[in-house]
């Protein structure tokens, strides 16, 4: 996540909340929420990863449907608790204890009344991003990873 932070700006620092110091895994979806309603005319966008989407992302986001909150949440998913997957692959071991088959995001924002979108591309990024900018209710952002891919894995 790290990573992705360090490309992303913001307008000013009261529009960063960041919560990575605390490791809390879990609480991203309830932040941006809290975000959203303290600042309705603002977008809040949450960045997290899949691990921590299905730790308490879920219930939260069908919360943003309920109350018509200007959510946008982008999920890196690499199917798997990625720091974990990191830390095996560096040891040498098997990250298959790591790894998950979480359902569809997107299909899943779309059944809680929200938008999904799922990128595996440019391309599809390029098309989410476009149609982001027309959104009439919370959007949920599936981007499709490789855990041997992200920086500090390391590929056999």
């Amino acid at each position: 996540m790290y990573g992705v932070f360090a490309d992303l700006h913001v307008p000013e620092p009261r529009a960063n909340l960041g919560l990575l110091q605390f490791g809390a895994i879990g609480l991203g979806m309830g932040t941006a929420l809290g975000a959203s309603f303290a600042d309705p005319d603002r977008p809040a966008l949450l960045v997290c990863g899949d691990g921590g989407f299905m730790l308490g992302g879920l219930a939260d986001f069908n919360t943003a449907v309920r109350h018509h909150a200007d959510v946008v949440v982008v999920v890196m998913n690499d199917g798997a608790y990625g720091a974990e997957h990191i830390h095996f692959r560096q040891l040498d071991l098997d990250p298959a204890i790591s790894t998950f088959q979480w359902p569809d995001f997107a299909t899943v924002a779309e059944a809680l009344g929200g938008r999904g979108y799922t990128v595996r591309s440019r391309a599809d990024l390029e098309h989410v991003l476009r149609a982001v900018t027309e959104r009439d209710r919370p959007v949920l952002i599936d981007v499709k990873l490789d855990p041997d891919a992200v920086a500090g894995a390391r590929s056999h």
